[in-house]
């Protein structure tokens, strides 16, 4: 699910750098069937709660599973947010020029992001899921950056221009905060302990 919202960000992000209101709609399109896979998933770490009743590690899996869903979801409903972004703005274009290049690296390292949590969940390597939560690190960079450009005096745009750009930040942002929770819950579900007392 994890390289399925990865998926989504990637194409919202090429559409809003490329005006490809196309692209945007089929991110939009694919929503429901990522919702049915989130509901899929926390319907079978129900099914184990009940009817497996695991203890321990397996149900520190089981409960790390749940919440990792709730992010994912979250993840797709961000690109879902992009895509639409496109959508409103199209013909138009959703982004100035200035700061395209910006948003292409934040689309870059938001995505590589979540395939690293993808990988992590999938291996449980607990060293990996804490480097995830230094990588993010470049991403709060990005977005305090979009912030400098927006209170640059010389701002040439138009209100709404800020108010996307704003709201698109915030959006990647909180993508790359996802993806660090789910690594989080892995490294909970592995040793039973937060990452930040994970001695790595």
């Amino acid at each position: 699910m994890c390289l399925h919202a990865a998926g989504s960000l990637q194409n919202a992000t090429a559409a809003l750098l490329e005006c490809r209101e196309r692209l945007a709609a089929q991110v939009i399109a694919r929503e429901q069937e990522l919702e049915a896979l989130r509901a899929q998933t926390e319907d079978l770490a129900r099914d184990a709660l009940l009817f497996h009743q695991p203890v321990a590690g397996d149900l520190r899996a089981v409960v790390s599973t749940i919440r990792s869903a709730g992010d994912i979801d979250r993840m797709n409903r961000l690109a879902l947010h992009v895509a639409e972004a496109v959508q409103r703005r199209h013909p138009a274009p959703t982004l100035p020029a200035e700061v395209r290049d910006d948003f292409a690296e934040m689309g870059r390292v938001a995505v590589a992001l979540a395939v690293k949590a993808a990988d992590v969940v999938r291996s449980r390597n607990v060293v990996r899921a804490v480097e995830l939560d230094r990588d993010d690190d470049e991403m709060d960079v990005l977005h305090r950056h979009m912030f400098e450009v927006l209170m640059d005096p010389d701002w040439p745009h138009s209100v709404s221009a800020a108010v996307d750009i704003t709201l698109l930040a915030r959006y990647y942002e909180r993508f790359a905060d996802h993806a660090v929770a789910i690594a989080r819950e892995t490294v909970y579900a592995v040793t039973g302990q937060e990452p930040d007392a994970v001695p790595i």
